[in-house]
């Protein structure tokens, strides 16, 4: 999945808005947009995180499920400090606007979170971190530097990297999902006994389900950029 993602990945972390930011490009106005839409985005998270972990709370995934849903806590409260820099209340991001584009990658989410497995989201979770992490930590900077925000308003941003799954962390749960749900086809050297066959048989979860919901949810990300390209202009 590296190797097939590499192209995408790369596309997110050279985005031009990201670049536009550096440069001090971006319409200050338009950065209530990237507050509004982060908004949105975290808010849904929270319920949407909340619906996987109550569907695999029976699962050994419930630990990491759970680990995302108390990030998704502390960026809530997080994001409402940068939109207050730009002079924005609660009830403005609430009244906000969302715009399709940019709310693709929530919307993507809940649906994995609805309809997908614990390994689909803990597998693009693990991948999406790799790209937004390096491109919050760009945008805080430049909003330091160019738009006089301080370290404290851009904390939204840079409180992600804590949270970067390892490896270590993530493989397990990826492979228990597998082995809960591989079909036949999927490992002809394997001999799965009665009751992994039956659960093969009842959940279905499959390699190519995990790299479908990593890719689709990835370009969700690059989407959510391009929307705010769009709207700054650059």
């Amino acid at each position: 999945m590296n190797r097939e993602l590499q192209p995408l990945l790369q596309r997110i972390v050279t985005h031009r808005y990201v670049q536009a930011l550096e440069e001090g490009r971006v319409p200050r106005e338009a950065l209530k947009t990237l507050a509004t839409q982060q908004y949105h985005i975290v808010s849904h998270g929270l319920q949407n995180i909340a619906l996987l972990l109550a569907r695999y709370g029976h699962q050994p995934s419930r630990k990491k499920l759970n680990e995302f849903l108390q990030a998704e806590f502390a960026v809530c409260e997080a994001v409402l400090t940068f939109a207050e820099a730009l002079g924005l209340s609660e009830v403005d991001l609430q009244a906000g606007p969302m715009l399709l584009e940019a709310m693709m990658f929530s919307y993507y989410e809940t649906f994995m979170c609805l309809y997908g497995s614990d390994a689909d989201l803990i597998t693009a979770f693990y991948f999406d971190a790799k790209v937004w992490i390096a491109n919050a930590m760009r945008v805080s900077r430049a909003l330091q530097m160019h738009y006089g925000l301080s370290r404290e308003a851009v904390r939204f941003f840079e409180m992600y990297a804590n949270y970067q799954p390892k490896d270590e962390e993530v493989l397990p749960y990826i492979q228990s999902a597998l082995e809960r749900g591989a079909a036949l086809g999927d490992c002809p050297g394997c001999k799965p006994d009665t009751l992994n066959l039956q659960a093969a048989l009842d959940r279905g979860v499959t390699a190519q389900q995990i790299r479908e919901s990593t890719r689709l949810l990835l370009e969700s990300e690059w989407h959510f950029w391009e929307a705010m390209a769009k709207v700054a202009e650059v």
